[in-house]
């Protein structure tokens, strides 16, 4: 997979949809030549649909959830926003 280097992180920001502009359009087109990254795609789009497809073995509970929205509701109404994030955490 020569000259294939950056491609794989290219792949993970697509199939995330995060993958935009010219870096979008040089994947496709790197696809287009690259049977080995075409494969790495098809390979990790199967996986994500099967991760999809996964249920997970535990849910939370609806009282941890609304506390969990709770802090983060807390701690966003807490923070100036013109003050930088504390260092050291």
């Amino acid at each position: 997979m020569k000259d294939c280097r950056g491609y794989n992180e290219a792949i993970q920001l697509y199939l995330d949809g995060e993958l935009r502009g010219s870096g979008l359009i040089e994947l496709r087109a790197h696809l287009e030549r690259c049977l080995d990254c075409c494969q790495m795609l098809e390979a990790e789009e199967e996986l994500a649909c099967l991760l999809k497809r996964a249920n997970p073995l535990y849910t939370a509970p609806d009282s941890l959830r609304e506390r969990v929205e709770q802090i983060v509701g807390e701690a966003i109404t807490e923070t100036p926003l013109d003050m930088p994030p504390k260092q050291g955490r």
